[in-house]
């Protein structure tokens, strides 16, 4: 799948290159943007109620907090291959982070530390409408690797667990997206944008660290599935080259 999709997005780029020069009206365009995106994580955030469920039946003070949404930069690049339709090359990465701890010294020490990272690179198309604004939709297909890191601690009086675990797997994604993107007569673009991108990742290969303070074993498993997939809204700024 990695060679697949690295030759498909060389080829879209280089076809939009080598036509560059016989069509009137190819240009360039940049956009840059930052953004939030929703994680779905059902089954995640299912067990984290369940621990937290857990620890107030025996009596400890347990609040826990689900997986937020993720953040992070994304940007594209290709060419206005008309007016008011582009190709292009994207690239996007989000981190989400969640710790739920209960402390009660001398009895308990529970610790969940949660990350969760997605890269995606691949091709986007989308068309914009002037006269409407500048009303923009497309969507977007890439490859998609993520990641997911737990370090879980429990200490109490008489004994001692600790476990980090790292997945990893690596999947097409796919996006659709609407918002508004002007061009100003220089060329200085900036933009709003609203969409869904679906990643279910499913349960991922993962790596775990076991120690009881004193011993330490090391093995393979898998994660509960894992869903990245959800909405997201980003604002952005870019350039039209020889707009």
């Amino acid at each position: 799948m990695r060679n697949r999709g690295r030759s498909a997005l060389a080829s879209l780029l280089l076809t939009c290159a080598v036509a560059a020069p016989a069509a009137a009206g190819l240009s360039p365009y940049v956009r840059v943007d930052y953004g939030g995106y929703q994680l779905k994580m059902s089954e995640g955030n299912a067990l984290i109620k369940e621990n937290e469920a857990a620890l107030k039946a025996a009596g400890l003070p347990a609040a826990f907090q689900t997986i937020p949404p993720g953040y992070g930069p994304s940007a594209s690049a290709g060419l206005w291959v008309f007016s008011g339709l582009r190709l292009g090359a994207t690239y996007s990465y989000l981190r989400s982070v969640r710790s739920n701890r209960v402390h009660v010294p001398g009895y308990v020490f529970y610790a969940d530390d949660l990350e969760f990272r997605m890269t995606e690179i691949g091709a986007e198309a989308a068309v914009r409408i002037t006269r409407l604004g500048g009303l923009t939709f497309g969507g977007s297909v890439a490859r998609g690797e993520a990641e997911m890191i737990e370090g879980f601690t429990v200490e109490d009086g008489f004994s001692q667990y600790y476990q980090d675990a790292n997945a990893q797997s690596t999947k097409a994604t796919y996006g659709a997206f609407i918002g508004f993107d002007q061009t100003n007569p220089a060329g200085l673009a900036g933009f709003v944008r609203a969409g869904f991108q679906y990643r279910d990742m499913g349960p991922m290969p993962s790596q775990l660290t076991i120690s009881d303070g004193t011993n330490t074993t090391q093995s393979t498993g898998t994660s509960i599935p894992l869903d990245y997939s959800g909405v997201y809204f980003k604002v952005g700024i870019g350039f039209d080259l020889m707009h």
